[in-house]
């Protein structure tokens, strides 16, 4: 009965922030960091009506192979940045997100700019191709993939007081996130994505969404497994699979990343005798509970500022 009770309180605290957050009209602006201040070019938009998917695949095709393909698709085409054919793309990034990103480039990181160098047109071309194809691994056409919609929260947050939440040992979302190289990277910890770019990458709501409910999506990267081994151990960690030198799939290993986000393990198929998936992720899953709704605006407002 207590578990239930539980349960229910905060399923109802959990829907109400949910409900304040998605309120229609945004009464205030999150401030965010200015172009200046970020030493990026101001990008023309890129809004899904102006990208002509069925003309322009073919050309973005090509802009693509030509410029990106050494550095990102899957594991043996590239490999240094993101497989951006993978169907998770699909789902929080919005196209002017891509386009920027493509635009201005990902300073600190190897991902260059693009502006200046391709055209805007063969940019949004660039962006077609890839929706083109996240939707065809994904099993969708692109008629059934919704826009992101434009979605602000309805009160104004602090951003100074998002960071401290954000680095606070309290919260601790610096112990597995890194932003501009503070937080887990430099320690080893590699358990969360790094958060850098993440208003860029991802959409308000999406974000917003993914604190609250961190069960809601889980990049393929980061989803969790437990073996038991034939020995009587019980090994629990990020999983990754490895791939061959002809992008293939090795059915028989598996390599789970360990506590401290430092060291990747290899375990042979015939050592493990069964596998099941944790029933804790690793992001909590309370920030309903233990964030006011002021305090959770003021972490959307720094998180925001991340471009």
């Amino acid at each position: 009965m207590m578990y239930s009770t539980h349960v229910t309180t905060r399923t109802v605290r959990l829907t109400w922030h949910i409900f304040l957050l998605s309120l229609g009209v945004s009464l205030f602006f999150i401030p965010i960091a200015n172009a200046q201040d970020l030493e990026v070019d101001i990008a023309p938009a890129a809004p899904r009506d102006v990208i002509n998917y069925e003309e322009d695949i073919i050309d973005g095709a090509f802009y693509f192979r030509l410029m990106c393909w050494n550095c990102h698709a899957a594991q043996t085409r590239g490999g240094k940045a993101p497989d951006l054919f993978k169907p998770q793309w699909l789902y929080g990034w919005t196209d002017d997100g891509i386009f920027q990103t493509i635009f201005n480039g990902l300073p600190g990181t190897e991902m260059q700019k693009f502006g200046g160098k391709l055209s805007d047109e063969a940019i949004s071309m660039i962006v077609g191709y890839l929706r083109t194809e996240q939707a065809e691994a994904a099993g969708v056409t692109l008629d059934e993939v919704k826009p992101t919609q434009d979605w602000t929260p309805y009160m104004e947050g602090d951003v100074k007081t998002g960071e401290t939440i954000f680095f606070s040992e309290g919260y601790a979302c610096g112990k597995c996130h890194t932003v501009h190289g503070r937080g887990a990277t430099g320690t080893g910890s590699e358990i969360g994505p790094d958060m850098t770019y993440v208003a860029r990458t991802r959409s308000p709501q999406f974000i917003a969404e993914s604190i609250l409910n961190p069960r809601a999506y889980i990049a393929p990267e980061y989803e969790m497994i437990t073996i038991f081994t034939k020995d009587g151990k019980e090994i629990t960690g990020r999983k990754r699979y490895q791939y061959d030198h002809r992008d293939r799939l090795d059915p028989e290993t598996i390599q789970i990343l360990d506590d401290s986000g430092q060291l990747w393990t290899t375990y042979f198929n015939k050592d493990i005798r069964s596998t099941s998936v944790p029933q804790a992720g690793i992001m909590p899953e309370n920030f309903a509970d233990i964030l006011s709704v002021q305090q959770m605006h003021d972490l959307l407002a720094y998180l925001f500022t991340l471009k």
